[in-house]
């Protein structure tokens, strides 16, 4: 357990990834029924949804899409709403303010509209930067911080967006190694898991190959979902580390005009 430094302070990669990990371990049990909650819907979506978009009867595609067409913008809500209430329940977990997952899922649907646009503009800018690929790359790190600034500091979709860049300029390596860390530690074992499932099934020679693909995608999928609070564990940690390193040349101009 761990407490966040009271004074502005500097916190080395090493450090950030230990206390997100030990925060991650703290709360993994409190948010995982809304952990679980994801799985379940994100492997519904998988296997209802996008399986019946992919008819083998071409010609029955448009019929299909316009049937399941409405479940791709329910699924997004849905989704969104259980991201955000993750990831601020773990935020008010750090900050000692915790309230439970019900009030977790009303922030969610509270902040859904600002979390949304917020995260399409995200998406938007990261995609025209892509034109040029490094821009890209740039914007995927320095606007991240959007969520916990609409959730704990109240900014607007464009500020937080604002806010979130100018919270990374300056230490964008930093942010860019702490962050690309918990997503390689996802992918590691969603893919070792993934195989493994796929070697089990090809053993038992019971299974078609579209079946094995399919078990391997949820695997992946559920891996995913059940390791996203270890990268918004790590993600706030960092969050708070870049709000102190932003306060500090203020206390330095401070001491000048003293």
């Amino acid at each position: 357990m761990f407490e966040l430094p009271s004074q502005p302070q500097f916190q080395p990669i090493i450090k950030i990834l230990d206390d997100g990990i030990k925060l991650f371990l703290r709360c993994f049990t409190k948010v995982l029924p809304l952990a679980l909650a994801d799985v379940v819907l994100s492997a519904w979506f998988q296997v209802y949804v996008m399986a019946n978009l992919a008819p083998p009867d071409s010609g029955i595609l448009i019929t299909v899409t316009k049937e399941f067409l409405i479940y791709i913008p329910l699924y997004m809500v849905a989704m969104l709403v259980l991201q955000t209430a993750i990831f601020y329940r773990i935020g008010t977990i750090l900050t000692q303010s915790d309230r439970g997952n019900f009030d977790a899922l009303l922030e969610g649907v509270k902040q859904l509209l600002p979390i949304f646009l917020a995260t399409w503009l995200y998406t938007f800018l990261f995609g025209v930067g892509l034109i040029v690929i490094i821009p890209g790359v740039i914007l995927a790190v320095s606007l991240r911080f959007f969520t916990p600034l609409i959730l704990f500091d109240k900014a607007t979709v464009f500020e937080s967006l604002h806010r979130s860049h100018r919270l990374v300029w300056g230490n964008w390596w930093h942010t860019a190694i702490v962050l690309m860390i918990p997503l390689l530690i996802s992918a590691s074992v969603g893919i070792l898991a993934s195989t493994v499932v796929e070697q089990i099934l090809v053993l038992s020679a019971t299974f078609a190959q579209e079946q094995i693909n399919l078990y391997m995608q949820i695997t992946y999928l559920t891996v995913d979902k059940l390791l996203t609070p270890l990268f918004y564990a790590i993600m706030l940690v960092l969050y708070y580390d870049l709000k102190r390193r932003s306060k500090q040349p203020e206390r330095f101009e401070k001491q000048l005009i003293a």
